[in-house]
């Protein structure tokens, strides 16, 4: 009997069916003791239809239960393939192989006492199984996938890669490699050619900046081939560890702060007398000099004053880091924060001819946090900005963004200055560290500690114009 007559011989079927009509079925009539078998059934077991005819299905399928039983469990429509639906059964074909497959029975609506079974191979089963993994597994998992076949194209990219990498899927599956990156230099593009070549590549360190955000990404890779050796493809792995990272270097810098904390709570004390004394002497000094009429000797005692003052303020700093104050923390609206000391921001930017643009958030979230200290960070961070435009002109964005996902509050302060060269931006925390000839280097690393404390971060990206700071600082 063809599939066709059997369509014609099921008079109750329905749209139900469509997605089964390739499977191995067979339909039973227990009142009229008929047995009727598909052509996938038949191509399944390698009998012919007419050896198939006389024997009884329990001859051919070793059901899980025993056979009169299985109709007990049947369904009104075809339920899908599913661990609670199916069951299992063993099909012995003509040259006495045992198949194992899954099958489901279902009732028939019009016909009295007549079923349906329907049959799918384990072997299919795995394969499904095995591509609903890979579906889930390139839409969920916390790694970056890119596949690329032996024509050098990518095939599939998963979600995290679309998302770190700032590339649209539907955008970019099928086309050659070098188009999805050709606006990367080539030695930084993250797939290289010669990963068809065989080259494998283990635990290899990375960066990557989308728009304003820099990820570190430890990437692996390895090459697809055929069972005779042949390349077919290859595919790439990297993970995100950008806040490892930015932990192993926290825990760094607070070992070093710490030792700096040391020598300066032992140290400053001792500085300060002499110094105390020194001051006072030079400042009865520069009174008589005023009074004599002395005016070049009074110009040395004020130099000398000035650097004292800028001696005291070195100390303060070391202090800073070895013996923070108290801090206060309390729920915090940043806006508050930065349109208190926006006036003192925008005096700054008139003095070197800078423009400055604030950008607010309409309900920007509360933190927890200390005020004065967040304005110590705002004013350091934003005259840092307004310095690397020496030349005038430039200007200076602050803009406040909330990050819903991973609930942080975002202050985005930007300059349009020469930007930091890649040889420094890896040591701008570091205490000590500065490009400045009248610095001390300690500005950042205080900041960055001050939003460590409150289990925020900071965040910079530079691209040879321009220079964005990201503070970061977590709201319940």
């Amino acid at each position: 009997m063809t599939d066709k007559n059997w369509t014609e011989t099921w008079l109750d079927i329905d749209n139900h069916w469509n997605l089964y009509f390739m499977f191995p079925m067979v339909f039973v009539d227990l009142i009229h003791a008929e047995t009727l078998y598909n052509h996938s059934f038949v191509a399944l077991t390698g009998y012919t239809s007419e050896q198939l005819v006389h024997k009884p299905l329990d001859g051919i399928v070793s059901f899980d239960v025993p056979i009169s039983e299985i109709y007990e469990h049947s369904y009104p429509n075809p339920p899908s393939f599913t661990m609670e639906s199916s069951r299992i059964a063993y099909a012995t074909t003509a040259t006495n192989q045992k198949i194992p497959m899954e099958y489901f029975v279902v009732k028939m609506k019009t016909r009295p006492q007549s079923y349906v079974i329907v049959f799918r191979q384990m072997e299919e089963v795995a394969q499904s199984l095995f591509q609903r993994f890979s579906k889930t597994f390139l839409q969920d998992v916390n790694l970056g996938v890119i596949l690329i076949n032996a024509d050098y194209r990518l095939v599939e990219i998963s979600d995290m890669a679309c998302k770190i990498l700032g590339l649209d899927k539907e955008e970019t599956v099928g086309k050659p490699v070098e188009d999805v990156f050709a606006n990367v230099p080539l030695e930084y593009q993250l797939v290289q050619r010669t990963l068809l070549d065989g080259i494998i590549v283990r635990n290899h360190a990375v960066s990557w900046t989308n728009g304003q955000k820099r990820y570190d990404l430890l990437l692996d890779s390895n090459v697809l081939r055929e069972e005779d050796g042949r390349i077919v493809g290859a595919y790439l792995f990297f993970k995100d560890v950008t806040n490892l990272r930015s932990l192993e270097e926290q825990v760094q810098r607070s070992d070093r702060l710490s030792m700096i904390g040391q020598i300066a709570a032992g140290t400053a004390h001792e500085i300060r007398n002499p110094l105390t004394s020194i001051k006072g002497f030079l400042q009865l000094f520069r009174n008589s000099f005023e009074g004599r009429g002395m005016v070049r000797e009074q110009g040395y005692v004020d130099l000398m004053l000035t650097e004292i003052t800028r001696v005291n303020e070195m100390l303060n700093e070391f202090l800073m880091l070895s013996k923070p104050k108290h801090a206060k923390y309390k729920q915090t609206n940043i806006s508050h924060v930065l349109l208190n000391i926006l006036p003192i921001i925008q005096g700054e930017a008139i003095l070197h001819q800078v423009m400055l643009h604030y950008n607010s958030h309409p309900d920007l979230p509360l933190v927890v946090a200390d005020q004065e200290m967040l304005k110590q960070v705002f004013l350091n961070i934003c005259k840092n900005g307004i310095e690397a435009m020496n030349d005038g002109g430039g200007t200076l964005t602050v803009t406040e963004k909330v990050d819903i996902e991973d609930r942080y509050v975002w202050i985005e302060i930007h300059d349009t200055g020469p930007g930091i060269p890649i040889y420094v931006m890896d040591k701008i925390f570091d205490p000590f560290f500065t490009t400045k000839d009248d610095a001390t280097g300690l500005g950042l690393s205080v900041c960055q500690r001050i939003i460590h404390e409150i289990g925020g971060n900071i965040r910079v990206s530079s691209k040879g114009f321009g220079t964005t700071f990201t503070i970061c600082i977590p709201y319940q």
